[in-house]
């Protein structure tokens, strides 16, 4: 005799259709538009830089990237976690800590483009640049790719992190109009799609 209180077969099969990931090119992709950096991801931007240079891995390239066409406006983080990767792989290839973030922007001129902040030692930064070079898909040009030493002296009394701070306030204009913070003076980035900013697991 048939059990009629069994769950008929149909209605127990599990749906294996793939759920849509934060940057798949799906509907649900839309949902995730950011026009503003707010003020508690500017505050951790902020703190994993100080954290950076007190455990001996200050950030000290300054690299802008500005990807034009070669960006996916659906998904920019693939262009930047690509070259992060690479850049950890580079690193602990050679023994080197890994740090570093960076902050995405959609600018109205510049289109999609990429700030990022690394630690590099010293003796090996012009090996990273001829790295960094043969990972972009695209011709090496001041336009395109702009690197940057940020150095860290001590005046007197003047903080050490002093320059630092004002190159991550240039990163972090993008913040929510609304935030008061850092002295930062708020310019709307354009929209991204997914995270606009990310940091390295050793400064979080």
């Amino acid at each position: 005799m048939t059990d009629k209180r069994k769950t008929p077969v149909s209605a127990r099969v599990t749906d294996t259709k793939p759920k849509p990931h934060l940057y798949s090119i799906g509907k649900t992709y839309y949902l995730h538009a950011h026009d503003y950096l707010t003020a508690k991801q500017v505050e951790r931007i902020f703190t994993a830089c100080e954290k950076a240079y007190n455990q001996g891995t200050p950030l000290n390239r300054f690299i802008t990237i500005h990807y034009d066409d070669y960006a996916d406006p659906k998904r920019p983080q693939q262009f930047i976690t690509l070259i992060l990767e690479r850049s950890r792989k580079w690193l602990e290839y050679r023994g080197l800590p890994v740090a570093y973030l960076y902050v995405l922007e959609n600018g109205k001129y510049k289109g999609i483009h990429a700030h990022m902040l690394i630690h590099i030692p010293a003796h090996y930064q012009r090996e990273y640049k001829k790295a960094l070079r043969r990972w972009l898909p695209f011709e090496w040009s001041r336009t395109r790719v702009n690197v940057k030493t940020i150095k860290y002296p001590c005046y007197g009394d003047i903080s050490p992190l002093d320059g630092l701070y004002g190159v991550l306030r240039y990163m972090c204009k993008g913040i929510d109009p609304k935030a008061n913070l850092w002295s930062i003076k708020p310019i709307f980035q354009g929209t991204i799609f997914g995270r606009r900013w990310g940091v390295s697991r050793s400064i979080k």
